[in-house]
């Protein structure tokens, strides 16, 4: 994300871009006409003791409502899980990072489907708009509505806040945070983030090659660091301490603003934005998550 708004920011200053072209730079998304899952070779590769029956693996899609456009665009989910259990079953809520598509987070989700044990939870995971199979085109906005979509499908299908848990990594952060924050009548129990960005003017103070106003170039502001004070269920952040794309002081920000009710970090050494659950190796991995959502 930092090389991203650092890009933004210097291709303003050479060409002169508009805002709306600016903010697309955000969501380089890349579009499927199918998911792969298993054939594709994502971000972490899985070990098979993590693979889940087919049984288990549901895709569909849902209607997202634009405020925006007034447009209604489909976008799709993935459901790890027995769809007849969802109203006593634990849940996690996965929203994945910036690039590619569920295909590239498959691997993640497996994992988490395997915290504390052999398909112990289920895991629901999404496209944001523009991404994989999922219509339309990403907006700050749009990254709010999607997620809400699902999370309110998880309530009609029985799902029980005090047995759901929020997970956001990197751009998922933001949207995670945020309906911690909102989403009044479905809070979660508990919240994870791993890699997340403070704000979008901290990275344009902390990390631009030129002095500017992030409002003059880009209508973004992702403000987790603020948003981060008005969530007030327990916090697990993780930050690889060499994250050269998201840099670890921005998770430092958000943590420092959490003042809920209990909160717990892990700086994992010599470790880059996408590298966390295999430096902490993925038993350990499952470990730390498994403690804490059980705390």
């Amino acid at each position: 994300m930092k090389n991203i708004i650092c890009s933004v920011l210097v291709i303003f200053t050479l060409f002169a871009c508009k805002k709306v072209d600016l903010d697309a730079l955000a969501f380089p998304s890349e579009k499927l006409e199918s998911y792969q899952l298993e054939g594709y070779k994502g971000e972490v590769e899985i070990p098979d003791v993590y693979d889940i029956p087919d049984s288990l693996i549901h895709l569909f899609s849902l209607p997202s409502y634009s405020s925006e456009t007034n447009e209604t665009y489909k976008i799709y989910a993935l459901y790890i899980g027995d769809l007849n259990t969802i109203s006593t079953d634990s849940i996690i809520l996965y929203a994945h990072g910036q690039s590619k598509h569920m295909d590239n987070y498959w691997g993640r989700a497996k994992l988490l489907a395997n915290t504390g044990g052999k398909n112990r939870y289920g895991v629901l995971m999404m496209d944001y708009r523009g991404y994989g199979m999922s219509e339309g085109k990403s907006t700050e906005m749009g990254l709010y509505e999607d997620v809400e979509v699902c999370i309110n499908w998880l309530k009609e299908k029985g799902a029980q806040p005090n047995k759901t848990f929020f997970y956001g990594y990197s751009l998922g952060a933001i949207p995670a945070i945020y309906h911690s924050a909102y989403k009044a009548d479905f809070i979660p129990a508990k919240l994870i983030i791993e890699s997340p960005l403070a704000s979008v003017e901290y990275l344009t103070q902390s990390s631009t090659l030129i002095n500017v106003n992030p409002k003059f170039v880009t209508t973004l502001t992702f403000n987790n660091a603020e948003t981060i004070k008005n969530v007030n269920i327990p916090l697990l952040w993780l930050h690889g301490v060499e994250d050269d794309y998201v840099s670890i002081d921005n998770g430092e920000l958000i943590y420092q603003n959490h003042s809920g009710s209990y909160k717990e970090a892990h700086r994992l050494e010599n470790t880059n934005h996408t590298e966390i659950p295999e430096s902490f190796g993925f038993g350990n991995y499952l470990k730390v998550l498994n403690e804490f959502l059980i705390k």
